[in-house]
């Protein structure tokens, strides 16, 4: 893909986890935009519109997103706004000015019964409100011919969460709870992925400015496991002795359903690699 030397790249969610490893990654020929709440509500079509014509990036990237699971199922109508219908109006805009467009989604739009895990062609069917807003946000990107959408999942970085009840990662929520209570308990049959925003910004990197058509996409740290895996390799590498107990789903039960396979597999990009390698590089570099 070749650009003007000045070719502009709009990120949205700009200060989150994963929008801030993303600006920080596409430093370099690009003109960097970053927007955050404060320069674009995303779910003002109008402003939208406005705002993404008179930039007239080449490549939009969203990295906003409604991402409280368990809120998702008492404010539907927000999520859907916000994982949906926001999309929409950022795919017109983008569509407006002919620019690439790069969404991020979840596992969370697959029932989690496949064991073997998800390919990229494999129709969503999910288990909660969060996993349905998002599958209809996927519709507006896949119907876009520059549409990229780019699922993972488990996400953790060095930028609190925003719109998370505590504002932590999964990975900085057990260091706490080791901290301080006599054990922890963490949930051992739900599988996946932990994939670092880092590893995830990379990747989204080379392939945004390679040569890869628009489509559907899969970016996760190679390698599944489960919850408590997780943590005791977050004990190991720290050094920490506090007790840790894995326990079932039917154990620690939440409002929004989790697929217990949220598998994402890989087969259009060069792997990620194996997730206890970027673990150990987040909690010592």
């Amino acid at each position: 893909m070749t650009h003007s030397a000045k070719f502009k790249i709009l990120i949205l969610g700009a200060q989150g986890m994963l929008g801030t490893d993303l600006a920080h990654v596409l430093v370099g020929p690009a003109q960097l935009f970053l927007w955050d709440k404060d320069e674009l509500d995303v779910t003002r079509e109008r402003l939208v519109n406005e705002k993404i014509v008179n930039l007239a990036p080449a490549i939009i990237i969203n990295a906003t997103g409604y991402t409280d699971v368990d809120g998702a199922e008492d404010n539907r109508e927000m999520a859907f706004k916000v994982n949906a219908e926001a999309v929409n109006y950022l795919v017109l805009a983008a569509a407006e000015v002919k620019a690439k467009f790069v969404h991020f989604s979840t596992e969370y739009v697959f029932d989690g019964l496949k064991q073997a895990g998800y390919d990229e062609s494999a129709e969503p069917n999910p288990l909660n409100m969060y996993g349905q807003s998002k599958a209809a946000g996927e519709k507006f990107v896949t119907s876009y011919a520059r549409g990229y959408l780019v699922r993972t999942s488990w996400l953790y970085g060095h930028t609190p969460q925003q719109g998370k009840p505590r504002g932590l990662n999964f990975i900085d929520t057990v260091l706490k709870l080791a901290a301080a209570q006599a054990e922890v308990r963490v949930v051992n049959d739900q599988y996946g992925q932990p994939t670092a925003t880092q590893d995830l910004a990379l990747a989204v990197d080379k392939l945004v400015l390679g040569d890869y058509a628009p489509g559907i996409y899969h970016l996760v740290n190679e390698g599944v496991t489960t919850w408590y895996e997780v943590t005791r390799e977050v004990f190991k590498i720290k050094g920490i002795t506090t007790p840790l107990v894995p326990i079932s789903s039917s154990g620690y039960p939440t409002k929004a359903k989790r697929p217990q396979y949220g598998v994402l597999l890989n087969t259009k990009l060069p792997k990620l690699r194996p997730w206890p390698r970027a673990l150990s590089d987040y909690l010592t570099l």
